[in-house]
C-alpha cells in the first residue's frame, strides 16, 4: 500500500503485489505522504481487460463506473472508495491517477476550498500564474514557454486552494499532460501564492484582459465540465469559483508563443 496526499487529501492506494508498488511509486513519489486516509483505492490485476474496447462511463447516484483502454473500475463517493482493474503493470500509474484526478475533481469542491483546474502552474519570483483552458489551447506550449524562467508545478492539472491564514495558493499535481514528451515531465510538490489566472488563447499577437467576476466564472467552467456532472458537485463547485474570483484576478489571455508572454504576466 502506499498512502498519498495531494492538497491536504490523503489517499491509500492497496496493490496487488510489491512490484505494482514499485511501478506506482515510480509515478507518485513526491506525494507519498503519511497520514490518515480520507479514501480508499484498490489496484487490481485483471488480465482479461481488452484494450481496444469503446470507452464508457456509466454514473448510478454517487457511484462512477467506467471502462478504457484496458482498465475498468468503480468510484464511490459516498463511501469514499473506488478500485481500478488493469491489464498489465505498465498500465497501472496511467489507471490509477486517472481514478486519483476524478476524485480530486469531485472531492475537493465538496470540501469548500479548492478546486482541481485543467490548468498549467507556473511559479515565477514567488508568484503563481495559472494558465487554463481546454486542450489545443496553449496550456503545455505556455509550460514550455518558462523553462528557464520559472519552475513548472505541471502542464495540465492544478489545484488552487484557500489557506485561511495566507490566502489563494497554486498547487502542483502528478497529472501531467498525456501528450507531454517524458523529458520535460518533472513532478514536483509545492505552492505558491495564487497571483492570476489567465484564460488561454492563441493568437497573433497578445492581449490581457481581465474579466468580471460572472464572466470568469462562466470562463472557468467552460474548461471544466466534468466537475459539475452532478447537482452537489456542481453548486459545491460554483460557491468555492465564487470565493475564488472574488479575491483573485482573472484574465482573458490571447498571446503568441514567444517568451514575450511572461513579461506581460508580470505587468498583469
Amino acid at each position: 500500500m502506499i498512502t498519498l496526499t495531494i492538497a491536504d487529501l490523503t489517499l491509500a492506494v492497496r496493490v496487488p503485489d510489491a512490484i505494482w508498488e514499485t511501478v506506482l511509486c515510480q509515478r507518485f513519489a513526491v506525494f507519498a505522504i503519511n497520514g490518515v486516509p480520507a479514501w480508499q483505492v484498490t489496484l487490481r490485476h485483471d488480465p482479461t481487460l481488452a484494450a481496444d474496447g469503446q470507452a464508457w462511463v456509466r454514473h448510478d447516484g454517487p457511484v462512477t463506473a467506467f471502462y478504457r483502454g484496458a482498465s475498468a473500475g468503480e468510484i464511490d463517493l459516498a463511501r469514499r472508495s473506488a478500485w481500478v482493474s488493469v491489464a498489465t503493470a505498465e498500465r497501472a500509474a496511467a489507471a490509477v491517477e486517472r481514478v486519483l484526478a476524478y476524485i480530486l475533481m469531485q472531492a475537493l469542491p465538496r470540501r469548500g476550498d479548492a478546486l482541481l483546474l485543467h490548468a498549467a502552474g507556473i511559479v515565477r519570483g514567488g508568484r503563481g500564474y495559472v494558465l487554463a483552458g481546454p486542450s489545443g489551447a496553449g496550456k503545455t506550449t505556455a509550460a514550455g514557454l518558462a523553462a528557464g524562467r520559472g519552475e513548472v508545478l505541471c502542464d495540465e492539472n492544478v489545484i488552487v486552494m484557500l489557506d485561511p491564514a495566507t490566502g489563494w495558493q497554486v498547487l502542483s499535481t502528478p497529472f501531467w499532460g498525456h501528450s507531454t514528451p517524458p523529458e520535460r515531465v518533472r513532478r514536483v510538490n509545492c505552492r505558491a501564492p495564487l497571483h492570476g489566472i489567465y484564460l488561454l488563447t492563441h493568437a497573433a499577437d497578445f492581449r490581457c484582459t481581465r474579466l468580471a467576476p460572472a464572466e470568469a466564472v462562466m470562463a472557468l467552467l467552460s474548461t471544466e465540465k466534468v466537475a459539475v456532472e452532478r447537482d452537489e458537485s456542481a453548486e459545491a463547485w460554483l460557491a468555492v469559483a465564487d470565493r475564488l474570483v472574488t479575491a483573485v484576478p482573472v484574465f482573458r489571455l490571447e498571446f503568441r508563443p514567444t517568451p514575450e508572454l511572461w513579461d506581460l504576466l508580470e505587468q498583469s
